[in-house]
């Protein structure tokens, strides 16, 4: 009887062991795919990492793209528009010259020393007289009249 219950002892214990190798290896392997998972979701973050920053590196860049065409449009605007004034005073002085030659009678404009025609005359508060043209540029500048350095006001 011993030998049956040695017997049927060490068959529990070969179960037992069998057991406890089929739970160990189970474990391994719930281990190993758990790692897995944490692979994947790393590298599933990584990669939307990448794809973010991608996308904001091309984003500052179309930016920085259309601020710089932005301001050369506007720099080509007050070009053109700054050479739209020069022409419009040059053919102002043409104008003024012409009628210069005509009429000797005209007074001097102080701050172009031309010959003002009374179509182009202005004239300030304190009783000086400019060209219109003359005046405005000297406004620009400055608030007082280039004569007497009175305030002018507009």
């Amino acid at each position: 009887m011993k030998s049956n219950l040695q017997i049927d002892y060490q068959c529990e214990q070969i179960q037992m062991n069998a057991y406890e190798l089929i739970k160990l290896i189970l474990r391994e392997e719930e281990e190993e795919e758990h790692d897995k998972d944490d692979n994947e979701s790393s590298n599933k973050a990584i990669i939307i990492l990448i794809f973010l920053s991608i996308g904001l590196l091309i984003s500052g860049i179309i930016f920085c793209l259309c601020k710089y065409f932005y301001e050369r449009i506007k720099q080509k605007r007050l070009a053109q528009v700054r050479q739209l004034n020069e022409s419009q005073y040059q053919q102002q002085n043409i104008q003024l010259e012409t009628l210069c030659l005509q009429n000797r009678e005209l007074e001097d404009c102080p701050i172009c020393l031309m010959p003002i025609p009374s179509i182009l005359l202005i004239s300030t508060s304190c009783n000086h007289k400019f060209h219109q043209a003359c005046l405005t540029l000297w406004l620009q500048v400055d608030k007082i009249c280039p004569t007497c350095r009175t305030i002018i006001s507009q």
